[in-house]
């Protein structure tokens, strides 16, 4: 059986068939979401020349509420009528990202992957009864923790009052770098300029307070799962950010955890540097699907 698959984010949109679990080359179509008014135009653009599939699963940048998504950083709806005649299963991206964890590292161990990209979510892998299992999340919107340094504490609060909540999205996203970065220094640079050279002088600041805030927050997303098959960061600041993991900034407020901190030791950290992803995690979840029927 031949399925259609997506994976809908607030700056791309993905489209692709697969076979048995399997992308098809040839199928891949991606576009920027702000090209479309709406996600059935973007829907019907790729379905041009070819009937629906089906089945499909479709990974949306959102929360999945009654058989519909609304995209958190971008104003697209997507619901069960985007495709009318076919079996069509809407997911969180992150629940898809989550099942593409399950052919990676150790197998039968909870797996934990974050994505900072436009936004922030994070999903867990869990095995049961020898199937994948990815519970949806919205765990960007977690709260900051209070920061000891005062200037970093101002600039978290001018961070907070732009997005207009204290969510962990508001200062560690691709959307909040920048913002971050003028209350911590002054000066206006697109989010791929701060990440380009983090060694940079300039970016020292942004660099440490970013790496402080993300170990707490990773840290108290392995405390709560125990990830024993491994962290994978996602996402365009996840990858840039991966490199920093190792530094005094990180590691401070990841692993210092009181009668905790040996344990902390216990989780390894890699990459999830396939933009394709969660296409083949959604992919991945209607053969599993398919598997329990």
């Amino acid at each position: 059986m031949t399925d259609l698959l997506a994976d809908i984010g607030g700056s791309n949109c993905r489209f692709a068939l697969a076979k048995d679990g399997e992308l098809l080359a040839d199928s891949l179509w991606q576009c920027a979401t702000r090209d479309y008014d709406s996600f059935d135009l973007a829907l019907a653009a790729y379905l041009a020349d070819q009937a629906p599939p089906k089945r499909a699963c479709i990974a949306a940048a959102g929360a999945v509420r009654d058989n519909c998504v609304t995209l958190t950083n971008h104003g697209w709806t997507i619901s069960q009528n985007a495709l009318p005649d076919t079996e069509l299963t809407l997911l969180n991206d992150l629940q898809a990202m989550g099942h593409a964890l399950a052919p990676l590292g150790p197998p039968k161990q909870r797996k934990l992957v974050v994505n900072l990209g436009t936004g922030l979510n994070a999903a867990v892998l869990h095995i049961a009864n020898g199937l994948p299992f990815v519970p949806e999340s919205e765990a960007g919107h977690m709260r900051l923790p209070r920061l000891a340094d005062p200037a970093f504490q101002a600039a978290l609060e001018a961070c907070i009052s732009r997005f207009g909540s204290d969510a962990v999205e508001a200062a560690v996203s691709g959307t909040a770098l920048p913002h971050l970065h003028h209350a911590l220094t002054g000066k206006t640079l697109k989010a791929q300029d701060i990440s380009a050279d983090w060694s940079a002088p300039e970016s020292e600041p942004t660099r440490t307070m970013l790496l402080s805030l993300l170990g707490h927050y990773i840290g108290d997303l392995a405390l709560a799962h125990l990830p024993y098959g491994g962290i994978w960061l996602a996402g365009s600041l996840g990858r840039a950010i991966a490199s920093e993991i190792n530094t005094r900034a990180f590691q401070e407020s990841f692993s210092s955890r009181g009668p905790y901190t040996d344990l902390m030791q216990n989780f390894d950290f890699d990459v999830l540097g396939d933009d394709k992803a969660a296409l083949k995690g959604a992919a991945l979840y209607l053969q599993a699907q398919a598997a329990r029927d």
